[in-house]
């Protein structure tokens, strides 16, 4: 175990950017996390999947953390969210084998099914022209993140992430108004 001046020293250096910060922390943290993962998916490969993912997109994003807390926050609350998001999708893979109605490949299902991820670009393509943190503040919370978390991780009030996402759903919704059209008539 490491002592706090050196924790904020690794710290500060992972804020910079040093990659042998990066493999510090993923060597410290590495077992823990996978651990806590694996309290979620119950598999050893998808729990280690995740902490690596986790870890290579703190390293991809270059986070800025105040202080050792903040980084553990952000690093168990994504490593709860993508575990989440793992069970949700394996449970909605197994109905959808399960269910010979959803399972069959009949017209309408193939429609639905374009419409959908028509609908999901075009949405993904509307946010990823917002201003840029109105663009950050969307992705997290697309992810789950609460705005009281979102508000912790960019380091903004509450009232800022609110104000943010009002203007981006003003933005958003004036670009995709003919696609709301567009849904109102087809659904």
């Amino acid at each position: 175990m490491i002592s706090k001046t050196e924790q904020q020293d690794w710290l500060k250096r992972l804020c910079a950017g040093e990659e042998e910060a990066y493999r510090f922390f993923f060597k410290e943290y590495y077992q823990i996390l996978g651990s806590f993962a694996q309290q979620y998916v119950k598999e050893e490969m998808i729990a280690e999947d995740i902490v690596n993912d986790v870890i290579y997109e703190l390293y991809r994003n270059k986070k800025s953390f105040p202080d050792i807390v903040s980084l553990k926050s952000f690093l168990f609350t994504s490593i709860k969210h993508r575990s989440l998001n793992y069970i949700r999708g394996k449970k909605a893979q197994e109905r959808y084998l399960q269910d010979p109605q959803v399972a069959n490949d009949t017209e309408e299902f193939f429609l639905d099914a374009i419409i959908e991820e028509e609908v999901y670009f075009l949405m993904h393509k509307a946010i990823t022209e917002l201003p840029e943190k109105i663009q950050e503040i969307y992705k997290l919370s697309l992810s789950g993140e609460s705005n009281e978390a979102i508000a912790a991780q960019l380091h903004l009030t509450i009232d800022s992430v609110k104000a943010y996402k009002k203007r981006g759903k003003q933005i958003l919704k004036k670009k995709l108004q003919n696609l709301l059209l567009f849904l109102s008539v087809t659904l």
